[in-house]
């Protein structure tokens, strides 16, 4: 090691497993990479819902990076021929082009192309190391390594004959407003709302949209879509379908909403920038984000600072009102590792999200109660697919979860966090959503429906609430004794049906049943929206102002 510089914390990387060195990274190329900086103080540990949202402008000012350090991150990596190309005070990140010779010198490092099953990649192994000046500023260095975000969502289309012009689709896949109606949600059409919604692949297709809302009998909403790192936003790379989704979801429930996609690359630097671009957006100022994408805890696709600094920005975007929903994954108790023990997803298992996890329907119009999502074997590789839904490994047991007494079945772990939060209908079989793309007509399903599903409800709650007020960081307030309840029910209790019927058992240590209350299955269960905004709005009249 270079006696210059000093090891940065959370860095470790190892190859994926499987993957097969090419030979050395040219060193002529140029790469970006995205530093991200100390805050001037330590941003507090949310306990519970604000009941006062901060600007961003105050989180900027009291808790974002100092202009000082961001100078001397400049001044001191111009040395190695390495130049800044952007920086922000609010996100505490500095842009930083250069040639991959130079970053190797500033970060003592060597980088390596990989061939991989899930795509090639430029990579490396070992820690990183910064120079000793910047040893308690820098907290991340994230781009050095591209290798991608595995999409852990969208289920492939299993049966290429389910494709149907859009005259001819069934009548058995569903448009979002019969979930609406089947899960009570309040009236309206999302007028005056933002909905915010991350991409990392794929791409927008207005007339596909445009095919969907006449299909679906509602106006065609404002959609944004928004590259925050050059990346395509009318991709066909096959993830175009999950966007869609995602899209469709939302303008099917609020059509009048303005909805504002954020594409960036599949990786953990895409991942950063297009967080923080969403956080930072005072122009569109979303009022609810939605996240399809994720990949599971404990890989080597996550290093520890990528998931610290992630779970940092969801932590700032509780902190500004904004409520975040991510997905809870598509492969039950495994997340679709084949390693023997179940894995949380992330970032669905941060404290600071809205975890949605996936139950089927029963009865689209009767009083039947959901039960969790679990088709063939739960696994997608095997034409399958079940709710994630597991406790933590890396993230403790928020204390807003300690009457949670769920432990993880993997021998020795931590008392972890605990997923999903609620739920809502995933079946891609039983209960499909109709999805519009490449002109045509397909069934769908999955958390990665769930999840925009719980987002629209947000964004309608928003439009109810008094004073432009917003749900905002909802995740702790579930596990609250709701105001005015009955026995201490809690907010979760009084605002969801409690699912208690199945199981998403697919890792060899065993999943995570359903039963009565709270279950790392379903979470409270499934939305009763009118319920929920109901005691959201007596829970939040209750509470001083601080």
């Amino acid at each position: 090691m270079n006696v210059s510089h000093r090891k940065l914390p959370g860095s470790l990387r190892r190859a994926l497993p499987g993957a097969k060195v090419l030979g050395r990274a040219n060193l002529h190329g140029v790469i970006e990479v995205t530093l991200k900086l100390r805050r001037k103080q330590a941003l507090p540990e949310l306990e519970a819902r604000p009941a006062v949202a901060l600007s961003r402008d105050e989180l900027a000012s009291r808790y974002g990076a100092s202009q000082d350090d961001i100078d001397k991150v400049t001044q001191i990596l111009s040395g190695y021929g390495i130049q800044t190309v952007s920086s922000s005070v609010g996100a505490r990140t500095v842009r930083m082009s250069g040639p991959i010779s130079a970053m190797e010198s500033a970060f003592n490092v060597k980088l390596f192309n990989y061939a991989h099953a899930s795509g090639n990649y430029r990579g490396r192994i070992g820690y990183l190391f910064v120079p000793d000046e910047l040893k308690d500023i820098v907290q991340g260095v994230f781009g050095l390594d591209n290798r991608r975000i595995v999409k852990r969502r969208r289920q492939p289309v299993r049966d290429t004959g389910a494709r149907q012009t859009l005259s001819s689709s069934p009548p058995t896949w569903h448009v979002p407003q019969q979930f609406g109606s089947h899960y009570h949600f309040p009236p309206g059409d999302g007028a005056g709302q933002t909905v915010g919604i991350l991409e990392f692949g794929g791409g927008y297709f207005p007339g596909d949209l445009s095919k969907f809302c006449e299909k679906a009998g509602v106006s065609i909403p404002k959609v944004t879509a928004v590259s925050t790192d050059g990346t395509s936003t009318e991709s066909k790379d096959g993830a175009e379908g999950e966007v869609m989704l995602d899209i469709e979801v939302v303008a099917g429930l609020c059509p009048k909403a303005s909805i504002v996609v954020y594409f960036a690359a599949w990786t953990e630097a895409g991942m950063i920038g297009a967080l923080d671009a969403a956080r930072q957006d005072k122009d569109n100022n979303p009022g609810v984000l939605s996240i399809s994408w994720g990949a599971p805890e404990g890989t080597d696709i996550w290093s520890d600072q990528a998931m610290s600094q992630i779970n940092e920005t969801l932590k700032e975007a509780a902190y500004l009102g904004m409520t975040v929903c991510v997905a809870a994954g598509d492969d039950g108790s495994s997340d679709g590792l084949n390693d023997g023990h179940a894995h949380a997803d992330f970032p669905s298992s941060s404290p600071y999200v809205l975890s949605v996890g996936g139950t089927t329907i029963v009865d689209l119009t009767g009083a039947a109660t959901d039960v969790v999502w679990m088709e063939g074997d739960g696994l997608r590789a095997d034409q399958g697919g079940s709710t994630g839904g597991a406790v933590s490994d890396v993230f403790q047991r928020p204390d807003w979860q300690s009457s949670i007494t769920i432990q993880s079945v993997n021998p020795g772990a931590i008392t972890g966090r605990c997923i999903p939060d609620v739920a809502a209908n995933a079946d891609w079989n039983a209960s499909p959503y109709l999805l519009v793309v490449d002109g045509h007509a397909e069934p769908n399903g999955g958390t990665s429906a769930a999840s925009p599903l719980w987002t629209a409800l947000i964004a309608l709650m928003n439009g109810q609430l008094a004073g432009g007020k917003r749900v905002g960081y909802l995740t702790p307030m579930l596990y609250q004794a709701a105001a005015g309840s009955a026995g201490a029910q809690t907010v979760g209790a009084a605002g969801c049906t409690d699912v208690t019927s199945g199981n998403n058992n697919t890792a060899s240590t065993g999943g995570y049943s359903a039963g009565p209350g709270y279950d790392a299955a379903s979470g409270w269960g499934t939305p009763h929206g009118q319920n929920l905004l109901a005691v959201i709005q007596a829970t939040l009249s209750s509470t001083p102002a601080s």
